[in-house]
């Protein structure tokens, strides 16, 4: 018996040494020190929670560990700084990804029901006859409202090659038209180009995901093919993204080595990003941009002020200098934090600040909200045609 608790008691001490020198290693202090796991006041208040409170089946523990997380996250009072539940950081990682398998429609929540805004060009719904302003009232004969986006965008997913029943309500029909659509990989599209006047190219971008190089990179070369002799980026409403991607669509247009960002951390610790490659850099450019621009649409376009390689046309930019960083938490939960602020070539940090433009254009009043502005109204955009023309007539000579 004695043998036996002497062997229980060097079990026990080895697993609690263990336990303090991983917690050392992995968060630099022993956590079991951490007054806030033992705090008398968050079990008070959790037990009163799972007693008085009058909707019980509204209390669980993983609905208690995910808003007390979330309140940890919050406490920092950084809006970029946040956790994500295990189903929120599957959307987080299928916006940074650019693809998902599903139908391939954008969805908003209209008056009474869930309305079609556009389905992807070539996608299953598109191909399924799917339109712009569709009205879906039932997926695979679950009844939808305007507020169940989240349940509509879950029951349109799936695998691969797997169907789904859409009800959809359309003007002019006066019943429901149920439509099967097959699923398949959808690639979130993020660039579009086109040619407007006097070969000068336009390139929107939305936003900055794993496909946007490439899809850049593929517009630009078929523009140039086309004749393009001046080149429009559009920026407006594009939120940012990932720091890989703008580094890539920046090289496009830098010498190799000119610098396009750097990142400094709390440690005062900096990490250079340069262009990786010998871009385009005589083709007139300008770079379109609104209040709504942030983050890594900051960085393209700061960095091509600074260098000088294009004119920013439009707003000041939103102002969001900082970069995050995602940690997974081993349960399928994330937590998203802002590890460092980022500068431009010229040391600007533009956090809250924004960017300047060379020229600034405000849009009509009732455009400034809106996406797409007819072309003779979007201001913005004609005075960008009009500088690259001008940049056109004295390349000439």
């Amino acid at each position: 018996m004695k043998k036996r608790l002497q062997t229980f008691a060097i079990i026990l001490i080895t697993a609690i040494v263990t336990y303090i020198v991983t917690t050392y290693i992995y968060f630099g202090s022993p956590v079991y020190t951490t007054k806030l796991f033992t705090n008398p006041k968050i079990a008070k208040v959790i037990w009163l929670l799972k007693k008085y409170y009058y909707e019980p089946k509204d209390i669980n523990d993983q609905k208690i560990i995910d808003g007390a997380i979330d309140g940890i996250a919050a406490s920092v009072n950084d809006p970029y700084t946040e956790y994500f539940t295990k189903k929120e950081f599957e959307e987080f990682v299928i916006q940074s990804k650019g693809t998902y398998f599903g139908i391939g429609v954008i969805i908003e929540p209209g008056e009474n029901y869930i309305e079609v805004v556009t389905p992807f060009e070539g996608s299953p719904a598109y191909k399924a006859g799917i339109k712009p302003g569709d009205k879906i009232i039932r997926v695979n004969g679950i009844n939808l409202t305007s507020k169940d986006i989240d349940k509509a965008v879950s029951l349109m997913r799936g695998p691969k090659g797997t169907s789904v029943t859409v009800t959809i309500l359309r003007n002019g029909s006066s019943k429901p038209i149920d439509l099967k659509v097959v699923r398949d990989e959808i690639k979130i599209k993020t660039v579009s180009s086109s040619i407007l006047e006097n070969d000068i190219g336009y390139i929107k971008i939305t936003n900055f995901d794993e496909n946007t190089p490439q899809d850049f990179y593929n517009s630009y070369d078929k523009l140039k093919s086309s004749g393009c002799r001046g080149l429009i980026i559009d920026l407006r409403f594009n939120p940012g993204g990932l720091l890989e991607s703008v580094v890539d669509v920046a090289s496009n247009f830098l010498k190799k080595g000119q610098l396009i960002v750097y990142l400094k951390d709390r440690y005062n610790k900096k990490e250079y990003f340069k262009s990786y490659k010998n871009g385009d850099t005589v083709t007139p450019l300008v770079v379109l941009t609104n209040k709504y621009s942030a983050s890594a649409s900051e960085i393209l376009a700061g960095c091509l002020k600074d260098q000088k390689r294009a004119k920013i046309v439009g707003e000041k930019t939103f102002g969001k200098g900082v970069v995050q960083q995602v940690f997974g938490l081993g349960d399928g939960s994330a937590v998203k934090i802002t590890v460092s602020q980022y500068l431009l070539p010229s040391g600007a940090y533009i956090h809250k600040k924004g960017i300047e433009p060379d020229i600034k254009i405000v849009q009509p009043e009732e455009y400034q909200t809106k996406m797409n502005v007819p072309m003779d109204k979007d201001l913005q955009l004609r005075k960008a045609i009009e500088i690259i023309k001008d940049e056109i007539s004295k390349s000439k000579f």
